[in-house]
């Protein structure tokens, strides 16, 4: 019904960043963001900076001016934690007087292992993934118990870059990364290691399944016994390695979840083939891989050359007290999350998002128990499943205690080290007790969100319930487009091609019936279809989505945009309008998925990443609703005009 938008107040969508030149109809994302695009520039300490970035960086001053006001903290206290490990990461003089004589006890245990049995036990218990990964997860088919999990693990790279001919420039630089840090760290003959390490990783990337593979929550779910899991690979030393792990009694290993049997068979193959000296090798360097970027320059250099410019086109380290503070989040999250929750968080924020998330539910609600395409036992099973989802808004009820890591005053290594070892305590102390669905699997300070299907719960934490995502003192349909999509995304989890497969109690349990699952399955190809083949703009078109790969994140954003649609019109019928204007919504939908990247990073998240880029994740999603083609009266031409049968519901 319009080309153009009038301003709107200050309540309204954030429309500084548009470009009116641009018809919705044709760019709905350029429409919105387009001046912005076209005059912001990257830093050159960025690889991609966007909507969550900016709330981010906002998130990250807050935490640095939280940090550094702690002055002359008492030991042992939280405080002196938070304190010690930013002021660690803080010291160059240090970090440089002291080299790599931090890493000399875990060389020294990699050299005296006398055969490979020895050896094993010393990968298990070094801070690195090594050949085989062991954790402890939630039994997706027993969500009320922890088991631990196998599987693969071993690589510096994802498994494409080392098999697939257009990544072998950025293989190569990989090798020369390998190279500057085994001298770097003193060792004899640098390039001979870095190419025995290389063939390693190579050998062990070709018994990696791949990220789409991986991605099938059935078929890598493969529980067996202990005893069942070595036959698959005899050769690996598996008994040493588990005592290398932990010292929990190897009775409750008695069951474990395989994840991809057959990367533990070529992988116990390798272990076997492989000269325990190339091992040796290879565990040093990835021990000094595992903390390059806290050693001294020449190799924190080599680790941003690589990592920074080759892979993501960074072009200057960020500032090294963004590090500092990077940090201190990932070791003592909650210990930092709950000052920045005293500080930022106020309840009326946490209030007026339990207030959208219950008009989503509603939303929800009424979209299963009047869909035409579900039969009345799937509609039944969808609905029990959402009236039993956990919602976590803001912070947890109950903090994590890391009252037994130490932080050791001006050694980050040695403090990084023990807080790996309390990590890894924490994890496997976990197996003989039930699963506490108070835990959150992110900090209060992080921008983002998250769907739990295990739990069956969506997570939102502090930091992203904000502008322009959410305000409290925001007009509704700004909040419902922006925050309550993405609300609405993270439910849809629960209910997309993978998430659709736990049942109300977080169990891998197939609840539908198979006309019902068949229906869904044309819907979901449909979507692949639509979005295989959709190339960034400026990118060569060797370069695009893959729908397959991307496919749960997008039935999430399609649903959840859909469902943000229904939630506003319940919002606004209780104010007494019948018939909503959307244009503020799309605006802020738009808004929510402003970003600028270097082309590096782009192919990186395209080879890599479940998400689709950005662009896509406004204009592709908005060509499946009605609202948007009705708002912008949308026609045949239009390039964002999709024909209402090829257009994706749920």
């Amino acid at each position: 019904m319009k080309d153009t938008v009038a301003s709107t107040p200050l309540s309204g969508p954030d429309m500084s960043g548009s470009d009116p030149t641009v018809r919705p109809q044709d760019d709905l994302y350029r429409f919105v963001n387009g001046t912005w695009l076209h005059e912001y520039q990257l830093p050159a300490d960025k690889v991609s900076f966007g909507t969550f970035d900016d709330v981010a960086d906002r998130v990250e001053g807050q935490l640095r001016e939280i940090i550094e006001g702690i002055k002359d903290p008492k030991a042992d206290t939280p405080e002196q934690q938070i304190r010690d490990l930013y002021d660690a990461r803080m010291d160059v003089d240090t970090i440089e007087k002291l080299g790599v004589t931090p890493l000399n006890e875990m060389f020294a245990d990699i050299d005296k292992a006398a055969g490979k049995p020895e050896l094993a036990k010393v990968m298990g218990a070094l801070p690195i993934g090594g050949l085989i990964g062991l954790g402890v997860s939630v039994d997706r088919k027993n969500s009320s118990a922890h088991i631990a999990s196998v599987g693969q693990s071993g690589i510096g790279l994802g498994e494409q870059y080392y098999r697939k001919p257009e990544y072998a420039a950025k293989l190569a630089g990989y090798k020369t990364f390998l190279e500057k840090i085994a001298a770097g760290a003193g060792f004899a003959d640098p390039k001979a290691m870095a190419e025995r390490v290389l063939d390693l990783e190579t050998r062990i990337a070709a018994g990696f399944w791949d990220n789409i593979k991986l991605h099938d929550t059935e078929a890598s779910y493969n529980k067996m016994s202990w005893n069942d899991m070595v036959a698959l690979a005899p050769q690996f030393d598996w008994d040493p390695w588990l005592s290398g792990n932990t010292d929990r009694p190897k009775s409750l290993f008695a069951t474990v979840i395989v994840g991809e049997p057959s990367f533990i068979t070529a992988a116990g193959q390798l272990w076997h083939d492989v000269d325990i000296a190339v091992w040796r090798d290879y565990l040093k360097l990835a021990v000094v891989r595992e903390y390059a970027r806290f050693l001294p320059k020449t190799i924190a250099d080599a680790n941003f050359d690589f990592f920074g410019t080759v892979m993501s086109g960074l072009q200057q380290r960020p500032e090294r007290w963004k590090s500092a503070v990077g940090t201190v989040d990932s070791t003592l999250g909650e210990q930092l999350g709950k000052l920045y929750v005293a500080k930022h968080f106020p309840p009326e924020a946490k209030n007026r998002a339990m207030d959208m998330v219950a008009d989503l539910l509603a939303a929800y609600k009424d979209n299963f128990t009047n869909s035409t395409w579900m039969s009345q036992p799937t509609k039944d099973a969808a609905l029990v499943k959402l009236a039993k989802m956990g919602v976590k808004i803001g912070y947890p009820d109950k903090w994590e205690d890391y009252s037994g890591l130490k932080i050791t005053r001006g050694r980050l290594i040695q403090s990084l080290r023990a807080a790996n070892v309390f990590g890894a305590k924490k994890m496997f102390d976990k197996l003989d007790k039930p699963v506490d669905k108070a835990e959150w699997g992110m900090t209060p300070q992080t921008v983002n969100a998250y769907y739990q299907p295990v739990n069956n719960e969506i997570v939102f934490p502090a930091a992203f319930l904000q502008p322009p995502f959410f305000d409290p003192k925001a007009e509704a349909a700004v909040n419902y487009g922006a925050g309550g999509a993405v609300i609405g995304h993270e439910i849809g989890h629960g209910f997309d091609d993978q998430g659709s497969k736990y049942d109300a109690d977080g169990n891998l349990k197939d609840w539908w019936t198979p006309e019902d699952r068949a229906k869904f399955d044309a819907r979901t190809k449909k979507l692949v279809d639509q979005y295989n083949g959709l190339v960034p703009e400026g990118l060569d078109p060797a370069h695009h989505v893959d729908g397959t790969l991307t496919l749960s994140e997008n039935v999430a954003d399609n649903r959840g945009l859909q469902m943000a649609f229904a939630a506003y019109r319940i919002n606004q019928k209780r104010a007494g309008v019948e018939n909503p204007d959307y244009t503020p919504m799309l605006e802020s939908w738009g808004r929510n998925w402003r970003s600028k990247q270097t082309s590096q990073y782009v192919e990186n998240l395209l080879a890599n990443d479940s998400h689709s880029p950005d662009e896509f994740r406004a204009n592709q999603v908005v060509r499946n609703q009605a609202e948007f083609h009705a708002t912008f009266a949308t026609k045949d031409g239009d390039k964002l005009f999709l024909a209402e049968d090829q257009r994706v519901t749920f």
